[in-house]
């Protein structure tokens, strides 16, 4: 997922949270996701060091790289949420 979709995501929350439709999200549920995504993290990065088969480290890799993409975006919600 683009910035710029993960922006129009969270335009459509701001307008679901102001017609109540929503919950607020807090900046601790974001943390708590940061947290289970870095321990997801050191797991594949344990499994690719153990990992000898080529194919598999390739799809460890695209893992590790799809997480780390994930928390960025988790980490720019928490700075904009702490923002509003």
């Amino acid at each position: 997922m683009k910035l710029e979709t993960t922006i129009e995501k969270l335009d459509q929350y701001y307008a679901r949270l102001s017609g109540g439709k929503a919950e607020q999200i807090k900046s601790t549920h974001v943390e708590k996701v940061i947290r289970k995504l870095k321990a997801k993290e050191e797991i594949l990065q344990t499994e690719l060091a153990e990992t000898s088969k080529q194919s598999k480290k390739d799809r460890i890799k695209r893992k590790i790289t799809t997480i780390n993409e994930q928390i960025e975006r988790a980490e720019w919600l928490l700075k904009t949420i702490g923002e509003s």
